[in-house]
């Protein structure tokens, strides 16, 4: 192998590798909360992980829990999961998703994972008859 391609090789590996060993920094101004309201109002939305703290590097679930504005569980809504470290660039490892309704406006989400420390984002679509909306969560590991 000549030595341009063992540096074409190594230097991706070595940079990766020292991401997944360093990870990134927490945001001093992140918002941790795991109750939040969404975006345009509709929904409290907050999520209980299955594993406190939130595991890195290990699979595990979270229970969504979706309210209206006065506080009854909302049933029937469907909820895609997509996030990821915004100053890295990159999404989330897995592809979480609602395995289960549990009913009384709770969600199982499955697959959830972080494969670093750092500041990670996990954003919630949420389509349920009460309309459409998104919340954020922040996270710092």
């Amino acid at each position: 192998m000549t030595s341009l391609r063992i540096v074409l090789l190594a230097v991706p590996l070595a940079l990766l590798g020292g991401c997944m060993l360093m990870g990134g920094r927490p945001n001093p101004n992140a918002n941790t909360s795991t109750t939040r309201f969404s975006e345009s109002g509709r929904y409290e939305v907050s999520y209980r992980p299955d594993v406190t703290p939130v595991p890195r590097r290990a699979l595990h679930s979270w229970t969504v829990e979706l309210r209206d504005r006065a506080g009854r569980p909302v049933d029937g809504a469907t909820i895609r999961v997509d996030g990821g470290m915004p100053d890295h660039g990159h999404g989330l490892p897995t592809q979480p998703a609602v395995r289960e309704a549990l009913g009384g406006g709770a969600y199982v989400v499955d697959g959830m994972k972080f494969n670093m420390g750092g500041y990670w984002v996990v954003d919630l679509a949420i389509d349920a008859p009460g309309g459409d909306d998104t919340v954020r969560f922040e996270l710092n590991l």
